[in-house]
C-alpha cells in the first residue's frame, strides 16, 4: 500500500478501483492510500468548476401580444453536466519524474473507469470519488493537454542528476456516475 500525503494547493487524480470496480485504495482526511500507486499529484494554478444545465426556451404569441410583450416559457430538462478544468504543472520529485506522471495520466484516461479527484484538506477539501453503493460521483478524463519544452531532457543529456523538469498540464474532467455494463 502506497500512501500519498494530500498537500494544500495541489490536486490529486487517483485510480482507486480495478476495471471490474473492486476497491484498490481509499482517501482519508489528509492521505490517499493506493495499492497500485495510481495517484498523480498536480501542482495546481487554477481549478474551474462549471455547472451546465440544459434549458429549452420557447416564445408563445397569443391574441393581441406584440413581439415585445410575448412571454418566454422555459423548460428545465435537468440534463446537468458538471465539468472541472484543472490547470497546473507536473514536476519531478523523489518518487516519480514529470514524464512518468504524464504517462500515468494518459494511461488512466485510456484504461481506467471513474477516477477520484481531490484537493484541499479538512473542511476545505473537495472530493469526487466513485462509490456506486452511496451514489457518489467520480470523474472521467475528457481532455488532457500537456505542454513541455522539447529537447530539455532526453537521451543526450549527460548531467547527473538531470535538470529539473516540469510539464504544464490542462485537464478537463466530467463528473458522473460510473455505469457498470453487464459482460
Amino acid at each position: 500500500m502506497v500512501t500519498t500525503q494530500i498537500i494544500n494547493g495541489n490536486v490529486y487524480v487517483a485510480s482507486l478501483s480495478d476495471n471490474q470496480g473492486a476497491s484498490t485504495g481509499s482517501i482519508g482526511d489528509d492521505t490517499i492510500e493506493n495499492v497500485a500507486n495510481k495517484t498523480v499529484e498536480i501542482h495546481s494554478a487554477r481549478i474551474e468548476y462549471t455547472y451546465l444545465n440544459e434549458l429549452k426556451d420557447r416564445t408563445f404569441k397569443s391574441g393581441g401580444e406584440t413581439d415585445d410583450t410575448k412571454p418566454i416559457r422555459v423548460t428545465d430538462l435537468k440534463r446537468i453536466r458538471k465539468v472541472i478544468i484543472v490547470t497546473g504543472v507536473l514536476v519531478d520529485d523523489e518518487s516519480e519524474s514529470a514524464t512518468i506522471k504524464r504517462d500515468n495520466l494518459l494511461t488512466m484516461g485510456e484504461f481506467n473507469r471513474a477516477l477520484s479527484l481531490v484537493w484541499g484538506n479538512g473542511n476545505y477539501r473537495t472530493l469526487f470519488t466513485p462509490n456506486l453503493v452511496n451514489d457518489q460521483f467520480g470523474v472521467f478524463i475528457a481532455k488532457q493537454i500537456f505542454k513541455e519544452t522539447a529537447g530539455l531532457i532526453g537521451a543526450n543529456v549527460l548531467n547527473d542528476p538531470q535538470p529539473f523538469r516540469k510539464i504544464n498540464i490542462e485537464m478537463q474532467f466530467i463528473v458522473g456516475l460510473d455505469i457498470v455494463l453487464p459482460q
